[in-house]
C-alpha cells in the first residue's frame, strides 16, 4: 500500500526577519558627505564609548605594529584620536588623518587634555592622502574600512605613504561566514549608520595587499560583544531605523538568522560582531 507523505508545514518568516533590499554603495562624493554627517554628530559619544576606548584592544593594535620608539606613524581615518594617543608614548610622532572636522577637533582636545605633544591632526580624504611617498614607518587604521565604498584605493594610498619594510596594521569589523547572516548584519549596520558600506571578507586581504605592493603577513580573527542600546545610541540614527535594527537583531536572538549571534541578557539585547586584525609589510 502506498502511503502519501504528510504535507509540509511551512513557517512563514516574520517580516522583521527578512533581509531588506539594500541600495548600491553611493558614489564617492555623496559618500564623503554621508560620512561627515554621520561622524560629525557622534564625535563625543564615539570618543567616550567603552568599546572604542578599551585599553586592551588599543594595546593589541600597538603591539601588532611592532614599534621600537623611533617610528613615524600615520593613523588613517583616525576619528577622535584614540589610536593616535595610544601610539604616542611608544613612537617618535603620530599624524591622524580624517575626513570629519568634528572628529579631528575632538582628537585635538583629547591629546591636549592628556598633555601629548607628538600627535598632529590633518583633515584629509583617505583616498588622496596629502603626504609624500614613504613618509611613514607604520600606517594603521582602526574600525574604518567598513566605511569605504572600495577598500582597494585606500589600501593603495596607505601603502604609498609607507616606507619600504614598514608595516601596515588594520583592525576592522569582519562579516559573518554565512552569506545571508553577512547581508543581514550589513543591513542592520546601514540602518544604524548610513556611511557603513560592507566589511571586507578576511579572505580578500591576500589579493588586496598584493595589488597594493604589500606582503600580507597574517590575519587574526576574533569577536566583539556589544550592547545594542549603547551601540545604536552612539550613532544617532533616525528613530524608525533604530526600531527596525532592533527588530532584526531580535530575530537573531530567537535563532531565526543562523550565523548571526544575538541574545537577551535580562532586559538587554546583546550581540557579537566579528573582528579582524591584519598586518602587511611594504615591499
Amino acid at each position: 500500500m502506498r502511503i502519501a507523505a504528510a504535507p509540509r508545514t511551512i513557517r512563514k518568516r516574520p517580516r522583521s526577519c527578512i533581509i531588506p533590499s539594500m541600495p548600491q554603495e553611493p558614489g564617492s562624493e555623496k559618500h564623503r558627505a554621508t560620512v561627515r554627517a554621520s561622524f560629525d554628530k557622534q564625535a563625543v559619544e564615539f570618543s567616550e564609548s567603552p568599546v572604542m576606548t578599551d585599553a586592551a584592544t588599543l594595546a593589541r593594535l600597538v603591539a601588532w605594529a611592532g614599534v621600537a620608539g623611533s617610528e613615524r606613524v600615520l593613523d588613517v581615518a583616525c576619528g577622535p584620536g584614540l589610536v593616535a594617543a595610544a601610539f604616542a608614548p611608544h613612537v617618535a610622532s603620530v599624524v591622524g588623518a580624517d575626513l570629519t572636522p568634528a572628529m579631528l577637533a575632538r582628537g585635538a582636545a583629547i591629546v591636549g587634555e592628556r598633555g601629548i605633544r607628538n600627535v598632529a591632526f590633518v583633515l584629509a580624504d583617505v583616498e588622496r592622502l596629502p603626504f609624500p611617498d614613504a613618509r611613514f614607518d607604520r600606517v594603521v587604521s582602526r574600525r574604518a574600512f567598513h566605511h569605504f565604498p572600495d577598500p582597494a584605493p585606500v589600501l593603495t594610498e596607505m601603502a604609498r605613504v609607507c616606507a619600504a619594510g614598514g608595516a601596515i596594521v588594520i583592525e576592522d569589523q569582519a562579516p559573518p561566514a554565512d552569506a545571508a547572516a553577512a547581508d543581514m548584519m550589513t543591513a542592520i549596520d546601514r540602518l544604524r549608520d548610513p556611511s557603513h558600506t560592507r566589511a571586507v571578507d578576511p579572505g580578500a586581504w591576500t589579493a588586496l595587499c598584493a595589488a597594493s605592493g604589500l606582503e600580507l603577513e597574517r590575519v587574526w580573527l576574533s569577536s566583539l560583544e556589544l550592547d545594542f542600546d549603547e551601540w545604536i545610541t552612539r550613532a544617532h540614527p533616525a528613530a524608525a531605523d533604530a526600531v527596525r535594527a532592533r527588530e532584526m537583531l531580535e530575530c537573531a536572538a530567537r535563532g531565526e538568522i543562523p550565523g548571526l549571534h544575538a541574545w537577551r541578557a535580562g532586559e538587554a539585547l546583546r550581540f557579537t560582531v566579528g573582528l579582524q586584525l591584519v598586518r602587511a609589510v611594504r615591499k
